[in-house]
């Protein structure tokens, strides 16, 4: 067996060896440096098979496997959706909350918060029911109202529920005083409800009134039945009448009844 070959690769890899350790730190750097960048080609060519091959690899993935992967995407997107609006609706919820706090809170009332459980579809614009009752301290009469505004008043009652006859009904009938003319008048329906359930009539104003479009309006206090000071909405238009007994002007409600959940009962 000839060893020649080993011996001179062994000769030649102890000579380099002793050359290396003897040169001087500065030397072995750039030595090492030079092999290093000997090798970068390498790991480039390394890193460019690799992109190749995973481009490769979604290019051969096969249609069942995209339809599976669109349908996956999609159900995530929808229930990723229903989260979004189960936060919004919380949220909202939450500041409702916050505001009826604050409420009753910061009034000298006894109030009782009800749920809105219905409406008489015979009469959509102008009742609705709550989940309170007698069983909770109701009875006829009672002012129903929101942070906004009057609402109405309880009409009929039941153990767990109630009936609340709204502004504008004819068993709701209302006085108001108009700010800051001081001038009173009593609500009633208005024709237009049919379109605008948030519009009601003002009548019995004086001929030569000196109420304005958009000048506040809120309960009189009069007949007792509602505390005096609770707003019930503004002007919305004047029509001076100097040749007849009483000026015609409608209301626009501040409570939109249609929007209400909740509600609070002034308690006696």
């Amino acid at each position: 067996m000839n060893l020649r070959p080993y011996v001179y690769a062994t000769g030649f890899v102890l000579g380099l060896a002793t050359v290396l350790l003897a040169l001087s730190p500065r030397s072995a750097g750039q030595v090492k440096l030079a092999a290093g960048s000997f090798f970068v080609p390498l790991y480039s060519a390394e890193a460019g098979l690799q992109r190749v091959r995973n481009y490769a690899a979604n290019k051969t993935a096969t249609r069942e496997e995209l339809l599976d992967q669109n349908q996956r995407l999609a159900l995530t997107n929808k229930v990723l959706r229903i989260q979004i609006q189960q936060l919004r609706a919380t949220a909202e919820e939450n500041k409702t909350l916050r505001v009826q706090v604050a409420f009753a809170a910061t009034n000298q009332w006894k109030l009782r918060l009800g749920q809105v459980i219905g409406r008489d579809p015979a009469n959509w614009w102008r009742t609705l029911q709550i989940n309170l009752g007698s069983r909770h301290g109701v009875r006829e009469g009672l002012p129903v109202l929101t942070p906004d505004g009057l609402v109405g008043r309880v009409h009929e009652v039941h153990p767990n529920r109630s009936r609340v006859a709204l502004i504008g009904d004819p068993a709701c009938r209302l006085s108001i005083n108009v700010q800051p003319s001081r001038e009173n008048g009593i609500l009633t329906a208005d024709g237009a409800t049919v379109f605008d359930h948030t519009i009601v009539n003002l009548k019995f104003l004086p001929a030569h009134t000196e109420a304005r479009a958009g000048d506040p309006v809120v309960t009189s206090g009069l007949g007792r039945l509602f505390p005096r000071g609770i707003p019930v909405g503004k002007l919305l238009s004047v029509e001076p009448a100097p040749g007849a007994l009483n000026s015609r002007a409608r209301v626009k409600l501040a409570v939109d009844s249609s929007r209400l959940n909740e509600v609070w009962i002034i308690l006696p």
